[in-house]
């Protein structure tokens, strides 16, 4: 196959960010990234599995691979007393192409995480800091996927693609604890 990096693109967007302290104990830091990620010019090049030659098909003005428009985050915070935080993580991750024809049938699909993190946080005289943490990833036990791969080809005279997908964990749990000397 050949591959080849992409002669003309471009990235242009906005991000934004604030923290906001809604009272002494609840804090909220939400994000926003919304961007234009295009490809001017690229030829894509096609296998063709019954001339063992290969199909170069021109594309202009397609969105990049594995770069979505929409990303937006937040994190609430809860000091619930001294050394007891807890802390809701989202995450909001727009739909995004799997390669650069920008085809609906190569894309993922967009996705909403929350995780939930419990910090509790003690300062012992022979140490700065010890603190204890679990988190619950994907708390709401979403399925989807994050990652995947393509290969097109001709096949018959139709085409034809393989393209596998790396479905995210479902809810799961860490437990951690850390000590500043």
């Amino acid at each position: 196959a050949i591959m080849i990096n992409v002669p003309s693109s471009y990235r242009a967007g906005i991000e934004l960010s604030a923290k906001m302290l809604i009272t002494k104990k609840w804090s909220w830091e939400p994000s926003i990234t919304l961007s234009r990620n295009k490809i001017k010019t690229f030829t894509e090049y096609i296998d063709d599995w019954d001339t063992y030659e290969q199909i170069a098909v021109k594309h202009t003005n397609m969105d990049l691979s594995f770069s979505p428009s929409l990303i937006a985050n937040s994190s609430l915070s809860w000091n619930v007393f001294k050394g007891l935080n807890v802390n809701l993580i989202s995450k909001f991750v727009g739909k995004q192409y799997i390669d650069n024809t920008q085809s609906s049938d190569r894309q993922l699909d967009p996705y909403f995480v929350n995780n939930l993190l419990v910090k509790y946080t003690l300062n012992p005289c022979f140490v700065k800091e010890i603190s204890f943490s679990v988190m619950v990833n994907n708390l709401l036990n979403e399925k989807y996927e994050s990652n995947a791969w393509v290969y097109r080809y001709s096949y018959e005279n139709s085409l034809q693609k393989l393209d596998g997908y790396f479905p995210q964990a479902e809810i799961n749990f860490m437990a951690g604890i850390s000590v500043k000397l």
